[in-house]
């Protein structure tokens, strides 16, 4: 019966190793995570997916909303609402475009 077991960390004081270029270090991290990107961009990918399938669900309870409130809208009737203060408004503006007539005086000095 074979057991993997991960090696027990050790202590290892600054200077111990020769400085490694990251790249070299990044290719020792993927040696030692095999898969570790891609469960990265899956867990992404899975979330992607499933914000773009609430938002098609989204989509779809508008339409349905939209076209069950289609069938209810009935013509209404027109109403004029007279409202004292507010409809002299439009009659004060036409009388206050119409040009006053200047008065010239002929007088000379």
């Amino acid at each position: 019966m074979a057991v993997d077991m991960q090696h027990m960390p050790t202590f290892q004081p600054r200077g111990s190793h020769p400085p490694v270029s990251n790249t070299e270090r990044q290719r020792q991290f993927r040696e030692r995570n095999p898969g570790y990107y891609a469960r990265i961009q899956a867990k992404k990918r899975a979330a992607s997916k499933a914000y773009v399938a609430a938002m098609q669900e989204r989509q779809r309870a508008m339409a349905a909303m939209l076209a069950k409130s289609r069938q209810l809208l009935l013509p209404a009737p027109v109403e004029l609402f007279v409202i004292p203060g507010v409809n002299a408004i439009p009659q004060t503006l036409t009388a206050a475009r119409e040009p006053a007539p200047l008065s010239v005086s002929h007088a000379r000095d």
